[in-house]
């Protein structure tokens, strides 16, 4: 969100009249922004987000529901999203929880509009540090995998051909050069082949 771009925005609340306040709001803080969907209920919010693509969610709501909280953490798998919450619930439990479930920014009893924008791009920003550190994560799971099944084929290779662990390393690496894959790749093909 360097130099404030136009977001498309998803805006959710079960109060009407706090729905057009944060409309309102939101078209005197942030006139570039445009609304793409309003929503009463955060019901079906995957699927939602999925068919408009909004770049950002503002909520609205008394305490986040546990259901609420469960379609925030389907959508943030599926298709993961910034999500601005609003609320008039102060308790620690349900701050924790709403950030735990994906909420980027949760604010209680603070629809102003000057605070818009600014929490608008705060939630972009811990939306891409967030993002950055899944993507960290689910690349640190991989080569873990990746490690755990490179090591299997070598003691398989090991224990069926009675060659040196070094030896056996080679010869997967030799199979990934001659057919330009991954060793891992080839170790994966190893094991399958062994238990048939």
């Amino acid at each position: 969100m360097r130099d404030s771009p136009t977001l498309n925005i998803l805006v959710i609340s079960q109060s009407r009249r706090r729905l057009d306040d944060l409309m309102e709001a939101l078209a005197q803080a942030a006139p570039q922004h445009r609304l793409i969907g309003r929503l009463d209920r955060a019901i079906d919010l995957p699927g939602w987000v999925e068919e408009i693509g909004p770049d950002a969610v503002i909520m609205d709501t008394d305490s986040p529901s546990r259901d609420t909280l469960e379609q925030i953490v389907v959508m943030s798998e599926k298709t993961p999203r910034p999500i601005v919450m609003f609320s008039q619930d102060d308790s620690q439990e349900a701050m924790r929880s709403a950030v735990s479930a994906g909420v980027a920014c949760y604010v209680v009893n603070g629809l102003e509009s000057e605070r818009i924008q600014p929490l608008l791009q705060l939630a972009q920003v811990r939306f891409e540090t967030w993002q950055l550190l899944r993507e960290d994560a689910l690349r640190a799971r991989q080569e873990l995998q990746d490690h755990k099944v490179v090591e299997q084929a070598k003691r398989y290779l090991m224990k069926v051909e009675k060659l040196s662990e070094e030896a056996a390393y080679q010869a997967l690496r030799r199979e990934a050069m001659t057919h330009r894959k991954r060793i891992a790749d080839v170790a994966r093909v190893v094991m399958e082949m062994a238990k048939k």
